[in-house]
């Protein structure tokens, strides 16, 4: 059963039709999502498990890498199935994937469009990542990072689609359809506990893994102008946030048990 089926009245349904699923979840990791709290759970309870990850400082463009990752990362270790598997994969990456194992459920995470943009050019800005001088250099500020990086626009519709343009009455729908489960940052707590439900992650626990070191060059404090800026420029992304969200709301609402704190 597909997210795009989840409501109150079919949480039962929903929730059974994925805990007796035994086969490969794929977590399409968009940056900056909570992926690592994520991953962390997979990797304890959710095994065998691997994470598909490009080398930047490689020949080959990281892109190309992850295609070829995708194609070839083994599904199965010590003659065990792969039991998940998660990266930052786009959604050509996710087909090979998908065409290797049609049966595999996939899930990723939301966040708020506007501080997902603020987080990753926090982010950009730190050694942690890996071209975080050349970032600093090609964007020397949040406004030539709001007009210019290819990161601003739509990033997370961008990954799930392959699009960063088109109309929300026909993006959002197609997202819904494809994916099994989509969680919520600002939810995690929730979130977290009905994946631990569809991949009987058992005694996984939420816990937020990772955040972006502060520093001087990363302080700068985004004006309400910049802001109203990213957010026009992330009309899609702000669409699939809000459907997410309501559908959360709606459980949270519904006070169903088990799966609202």
């Amino acid at each position: 059963m597909k997210f795009q089926k989840l409501r109150p009245e079919t949480w039962d349904a929903y929730a059974k039709a994925h805990e007796d699923f035994d086969g490969l979840w794929i977590f399409q990791h968009v940056p900056k999502t909570a992926g690592s709290s994520i991953t962390v759970a997979l990797s304890s309870h959710a095994a065998p498990y691997t994470n598909i990850a490009a080398d930047r400082q490689a020949a080959t463009p990281f892109r190309k890498q992850y295609r070829e990752l995708s194609a070839t990362t083994p599904l199965e270790r010590d003659g065990r199935p792969m039991r998940s598997v998660s990266g930052h994969l786009w959604k050509a990456d996710v087909d090979v994937l998908l065409g290797r194992d049609p049966d595999a459920r996939l899930f990723t995470f939301v966040r708020d469009p506007v501080r997902r943009v603020i987080s990753d050019y926090r982010y950009s800005r730190t050694p942690a990542h890996a071209q975080w001088q050349e970032q600093i250099k090609a964007y020397p500020d949040l406004d030539s990072y709001i007009e210019d990086s290819p990161a601003m626009k739509n990033k997370t519709v961008f990954f799930l689609t392959g699009e960063r343009d088109g109309d929300a009455a026909e993006v959002i729908p197609w997202i819904m359809a494809r994916f099994d489960y989509i969680g919520l940052l600002e939810e995690m707590e929730m979130s977290h506990t009905i994946l631990t439900r569809l991949l009987r992650l058992g005694a996984a626990q939420a816990e937020h893994r990772r955040s972006t070191e502060a520093l001087p060059q990363n302080a700068e404090t985004p004006t309400p102008a910049q802001l109203a800026r990213i957010r026009k420029m992330n009309d899609l992304d702000l669409a699939l946030f809000n459907r997410v969200a309501t559908i959360h709301r709606k459980l949270r609402e519904a006070d169903k048990p088990g799966i609202a704190a």
